[in-house]
């Protein structure tokens, strides 16, 4: 965010020398300085002149006759500004003059007589963008009425100065004003200041009742008010105009300018109420009613809902809180009562309010920064103040005060041994003190420091290590000593678990999967639609969506919506996930997060597709103790028979299977589905890298197909475990396929298997080969009642 910041007004606080050095240093150590600009005056032979007489144009209805005099001399000047009234002191262009042509930006216009719709103009009456005061071009510019008449405009209108365009970091907005820079400028150049705060007399005795309510402490931590009576409305004097002007302000009247004033000087925001306008002289800071409406300061009318926070009379909306006003409760001419609203609002209600209307306001971009409740009162002070000076007022009562939770310093204890150990260098004691005195910290103790931390730092400074990034910029980071770092690097082991992740990772892509990358969170539909309750899952209070309200506890229902949505796209594919699960595990406590891969293979085998990617996974992984069981009862995921359950030892890992078909209806996949869903967490922890070598086999070995009809209910793998437990010499048992249609009976069907002989000792016989299948075959028709084919 950046700030046009006046280096004279600067100058009133802190003692400075030249602005091409301050800009050097204080860049180098704090904020940066973007731009610097000298102001000058961009006109000449305007004086100062007082309107005594205004008649209509004979001519034209739009122009008026305006009588000006100098004091010494009147004249005539055709002008058609709408608020030129008789009495105001102007600007007065005489012939000669050099102003700026207001409809070409950057060219000069030099005044000359002119006859406009037949009467003759000497002059002219300058707007403030016709005197490179602004962009105001809507009126002319109107003056104080104690401005001395027929002196040039540049000796009474301070506008020698220069500007510096500050870039100031979104973490500190106690820099956002003209004081906080000064106080940083101070620290940086280690220089005095001059901060102090006015302290005006404040009566005791209420001579004009008002009453302040706080609803909701929560977004509005501080309320304070004041009402000041006798005001007069008037232009600003030509000191507070030239101000704002030089901060790109619109001067307005002298009752605004001291809010956007003291905006500029302690960046907090202000706002001032005509008292007579509030309804029952009642505040209520609470949330809007659905439906309410309010006509905001721009002409605008904004419809309001439950969400947005509003300072309100008994009868509805007067402003909407840390945006903008109301137009209703508005000063005006013939404001003679007024109140001073000084607040702190939560940083992120006003956010959305002003996100969500779309309107955005300097008072916003402040109260979304982040302000402490503490800067209220200063800034307060300094409004009351100017209101006696230069509005003629009065203070009608004690100021009002609705502080919720009043403000405890925070304290920090710091070692200033760990400067050393985290900078490398070493400071002096006292050199310590005097940086985090100038940066406002109260300080005590010797080499252990208590420090307490000033309010408009507390936001940004919460540990000891902050404190010692203040000291390091302080001290400056290019006077740092240029050192090699000595010493032998320690070398850290790479951590296992994410050594297996990737290695996982290749293993899948190497066998032709697609990897996928899915949100960690879910919604509460696509967890009902995969058979999940979300009574479980991790709720999530401020999700940025339906379909991001939970976190997820498994990985399956993403999984089977990334089959659905690339089904149509190819007939055969085969995808996985390695990511987090998040379990809950107390009422207050984060949530416990499990890694988990799954996969999926769809297409023609997609069963024996999945089971082999495992087999490999965990060959791969040195994984040697690695059973597929058939589980004894039946899961709502999976179809029933087509299912395993893995084991590493005794240990359950995960299931693999087909996905039942009323999920697969759900989610709307056609076909078989593979799916595996294993706990990476046990994987990573057996995985080892330490491979056995074992030499090839001496001897050859021998196959065998073999294919049998039996039951629907028998699954493939308890006839594999059969045969490998009938004799030593059988070394592996393979599935081939599944059939059943023409020629199998209902309630049937027809298996095949490879079986593998082998002996490390000698060649087999064809003969003792046989007589192993012949025992296969019996067993098989004993135990399962098998018909080999």
């Amino acid at each position: 965010m950046n700030r046009l910041v006046s280096y004279n007004w600067l100058k009133e606080f802190v003692s400075l020398g030249s602005v091409e050095q301050f800009a050097k240093q204080f860049s180098a150590k704090s904020q940066t300085v973007d731009r610097i600009e000298k102001i000058k005056p961009q006109f000449s032979g305007v004086i100062t002149a007082k309107i005594i007489k205004i008649e209509p144009h004979p001519n034209a209805d739009r122009l008026k006759l305006a009588t000006v005099t100098d004091g010494k001399h009147e004249q005539t000047v055709v002008c058609g500004a709408p608020n030129i009234a008789e009495g105001q002191i102007v600007p007065l262009a005489k012939e000669g003059a050099v102003v700026l042509d207001s409809h070409a930006a950057g060219q000069e216009l030099v005044i000359k007589k002119a006859t406009i719709r037949d009467v003759e103009s000497n002059g002219m009456l300058c707007s403030p963008r016709e005197l490179g005061l602004g962009q105001n071009h809507e009126g002319i510019m109107i003056l104080p009425t104690d401005t001395p008449l027929g002196k040039k405009l540049e000796t009474v209108l301070p506008l020698q100065d220069t500007l510096l365009d500050i870039e100031i970091t979104s973490n500190r907005p106690d820099a956002m004003s003209i004081r906080g820079l000064a106080r940083e400028a101070g620290a940086v150049l280690g220089v005095k200041t001059n901060l102090k705060i006015v302290k005006p007399l404040i009566p005791k005795r209420t001579t004009k009742p008002l009453t302040v309510t706080v609803e909701e402490p929560q977004l509005c931590p501080r309320y304070q008010a004041v009402v000041i009576d006798h005001v007069t409305v008037k232009p600003s004097p030509l000191w507070l105009q030239a101000r704002l002007m030089s901060a790109g302000m619109k001067p307005i009247n002298n009752l605004v300018d001291i809010t956007n004033y003291l905006l500029l000087e302690y960046g907090q925001p202000l706002h001032v109420f005509d008292y007579d306008s509030i309804k029952g002289q009642k505040i209520v800071i609470r949330k809007a009613m659905s439906g309410e409406k309010l006509v905001a300061l721009d002409d605008v009318e904004y419809k309001l809902d439950s969400s947005n926070l509003v300072i309100a009379d008994s009868k509805g909306p007067i402003a909407i809180a840390g945006v903008m006003g109301g137009k209703e409760s508005a000063t005006y001419a013939a404001t003679r009562t007024i109140v001073f609203e000084v607040a702190n609002f939560d940083p992120v209600s006003i956010r959305k309010t002003a996100r969500q209307l779309n309107l955005h306001s300097e008072s916003s971009n402040l109260f979304e920064k982040g302000l402490h409740p503490e800067g209220t009162h200063p800034a307060l002070q300094q409004a009351i103040a100017l209101a006696l000076e230069i509005a003629d007022g009065t203070v009608a009562g004690p100021v009002i005060d609705a502080y919720a939770r009043p403000y405890k310093p925070k304290r920090i204890t710091f070692n200033t041994a760990d400067i050393q150990r985290y900078l490398g260098i070493t400071l002096p004691l006292g050199d310590v003190k005097k940086m985090l005195v100038a940066l406002g910290f109260t300080v005590a103790g010797s080499q252990t420091l208590a420090l307490t931390v000033p309010w408009w730092r507390d936001h940004d400074i919460v540990i000891a290590e902050d404190v010692i990034e203040e000291l390091a910029r302080l001290y400056g980071y290019d006077t740092f000593p240029s050192l090699l770092p000595a010493g032998q690097l320690v070398a850290h082991a790479p951590d296992p678990h994410l050594q297996w992740e990737i290695h996982t990772k290749r293993v899948f892509e190497g066998l032709g999967f697609t990897e996928l990358y899915h949100y960690s969170m879910v919604s509460a539909a696509i967890l009902t639609k995969a058979g999940f309750s979300t009574k479980k899952s991790v709720a999530i209070h401020n999700p940025l969506n339906d379909d991001m309200r939970y976190l997820r506890t498994t990985l399956l229902p993403q999984l089977l919506q990334s089959v659905a949505d690339n089904q149509h796209a190819f007939d055969a594919f085969s995808i996985f996930e390695l990511s987090n699960v998040y379990h809950q595990q107390g009422t207050h406590d984060l949530p416990d997060e499990a890694p988990r891969l799954v996969g999926a293979v769809v297409g023609p085998d997609a069963f024996r597709h999945a089971k082999g990617a495992l087999e490999i996974l965990f060959r791969k992984c040195g994984l040697t103790s690695v059973t597929f069981k058939v589980p004894d009862f039946k899961n709502p995921l999976w179809q029933d028979g087509g299912w395993l359950n893995v084991y590493l030892g005794s240990t359950f890992i995960g299931e693999l299977g087909l996905v039942h078909e009323k999920l697969r209806m759900a989610f709307g996949i056609d076909g078989d589905t593979a799916v595996f869903d294993l706990d990476f967490a046990i994987v990573t922890q057996h995985a080892q890298q330490i491979k056995v070598y074992q030499p090839i086999p001496e001897f050859p070995s021998i196959q065998r197909d073999i294919s049998m009809i039996i039951d629907q209910q028998i699954t493939w793998q308890q006839i594999t475990e059969i045969i490998q437990g009938i004799d030593p010499l059988v070394t592996d048992v393979t599935y081939l396929d599944t059939y059943t249609g023409e020629g199998i009976e209902s309630g049937k069907k027809s298996l095949s298997f490879r079986i593998v002989f082998r002996s490390l000792e000698r060649t087999l016989q064809s003969s003792e080969v046989d007589a192993i299948m012949k025992m296969v075959i019996e067993v098989l028709q004993k135990k399962l009642d098998a018909v080999v084919r």
